[in-house]
Order: structure tokens, then C-alpha cells, then sequence
């Protein structure tokens, strides 16, 4: 490919597999598999692949008064992102949208085009943090998710995770930006305040379903994490009358 001129639109290439030849900061530079190019409108353009590198390339072309801002807004760029096999179903699957042309496919196709500039940037940033790539993290999350009132300590956290104690401690703030402890007490008070304002149940009922066992530690946390103690949350609630000043304090 040969466009001195470049395009009058904008152009993503995602090499998948084998390997792309592009002359790239008055040079040539061989890119391999797992290399995102951008090129914007008129800017020259020449690349070449090869059978012998058996390359697998997806790309797609787009323009539109938004194309800066949303490039601005995933800091999309020349990158690499390895191969992933999610951008490139996404590709797939905006493909077939365009060739098929079915009802809405537009509003298909710009969606999943928002997926793929958030799931490149994603990507970019597990290869500079490798906290951000470690799944044995993202699993806890998923377990204390969907186990909150389980009796959780750091001890069971890192066994979860088959990590030493104080590796797992660094890692999970790292990636989550608070202690795992920290973490579990905000998902339960989330909890306890659903129970109450959906059951009108008792703080103590709502203390124990949320995974506390001390109610007064749990009287300190919620206050903690909301500025208003849960009885008069409740109250507030149970009368319907949630006060107009009860907002969450960042955690």
C-alpha cells in the first residue's frame, strides 16, 4: 500500500498474527503480531505485507466529527496490545455487521466501535501494569462479589489467590487502589444499605446478611463510609423520608 496522500479518513490496523512492514518516522520497521497503527486524514500511508509471514490484518476505516475526541478519550495510538483474541471478535463482528446491514446495525457497529477503542486501551495498559493482568486478583473480586457475607480475612483472600501474604496485599491495592479489607467492608455496606431500603429490615438482620458478625463494628463502618449512622438510615428509610443531605463519602 502506497497513499503519499494518505486517506480522508481515519484508519485502524490491528496485526493479529505474522507480522506488517510499515514505513513509520521516515523509516521501515518491521511490526509484529500484536501491533495497533492509527492513521488519521491525509496522512501518507505505506505498508506491505507478505504471505511468507502468513499475516492475519483486521482494520477498519472511520471518520465523523467525534473521531479526535474519542481517540483523545482511550489515548488510542500507534501501540502494541499483543494478541488479543477479544479485539480481533470485535472486529469480526463489526465486519459482519457492515457486510450484512441488518436493522440498526449502525448503532451496532458504532457501539462495538467503542468497545474496541476502551478494550485497546485496556489492553495497553495490562502490558505497562502487570497488576492489571493478574487474573488470580480479578477472580477474588468475582468471589467477594458474590460471597460478601462469607468469613473473609486476608489469610483466606491470599489463599484464594495462591499468593504469599504480603505480595497479595500489594498487588490487590494496586489494582483496586484500597486494602482488600477495605474493599470487602465498602461491598458490604453496599449490601446492608439495599437490604435496608428495599426489606425495611432491622440493622442487626441487615448487619448479619451483609457479612457482619460485631454490629457496633459494623455501626462504625457504616458511618464511616455514608456519614450518617445505618439506625437513622433505616428510620429515614422506613418512613420514606431519606434525607436530602445523605451522600456517600468516597471511600
Amino acid at each position: 500500500m502506497n497513499r503519499e496522500n494518505g486517506r480522508l479518513d481515519y484508519q485502524l490496523i490491528y496485526i493479529y498474527k505474522g507480522a506488517g512492514y510499515f514505513f513509520l518516522d521516515q523509516r521501515w520497521t518491521v511490526l509484529p503480531a500484536g501491533n495497533v497503527v492509527l492513521y488519521r486524514p491525509m496522512e501518507p500511508q505505506q505498508y506491505s505485507y507478505y504471505a511468507k509471514d502468513k499475516p492475519e490484518i483486521y482494520w477498519i476505516h472511520f471518520t465523523g466529527s467525534q473521531c479526535e475526541a474519542a481517540l483523545h478519550k482511550y489515548s488510542i495510538e500507534n501501540c502494541y496490545i499483543g494478541e488479543n483474541l477479544s479485539v480481533k471478535l470485535l472486529f469480526q463482528y463489526m465486519i459482519t455487521e457492515l457486510q450484512l446491514k441488518k436493522l440498526h446495525y449502525e448503532t451496532v457497529v458504532l457501539a462495538n466501535f467503542s468497545i474496541l477503542l476502551s478494550t485497546i486501551r485496556r489492553s495497553v495498559e495490562q502490558t505497562l501494569r502487570p497488576c492489571e493482568n493478574n487474573f488470580t486478583i480479578d477472580r477474588l473480586i468475582c468471589e467477594l462479589n458474590s460471597k460478601y457475607m462469607q468469613d473473609w480475612s486476608i489469610s483466606s483472600m491470599d489463599d484464594c489467590c495462591k499468593l504469599s501474604n504480603s505480595y497479595f496485599s500489594h498487588m490487590f491495592k494496586e489494582r483496586m487502589g484500597v486494602s482488600p479489607i477495605r474493599y470487602l467492608n465498602h461491598l458490604r455496606i453496599e449490601k446492608a444499605k439495599d437490604f435496608l431500603m428495599t426489606n425495611s429490615m432491622s440493622v442487626a438482620t441487615a448487619a448479619q446478611l451483609a457479612g457482619f458478625d460485631d454490629p457496633l463494628y459494623f455501626s462504625r463502618v457504616f458511618k464511616k463510609a455514608t456519614g450518617i449512622a445505618p439506625n437513622e438510615f433505616y428510620h429515614s428509610v422506613a418512613h420514606g423520608n431519606t434525607p436530602s443531605w445523605f451522600q456517600e463519602k468516597a471511600d
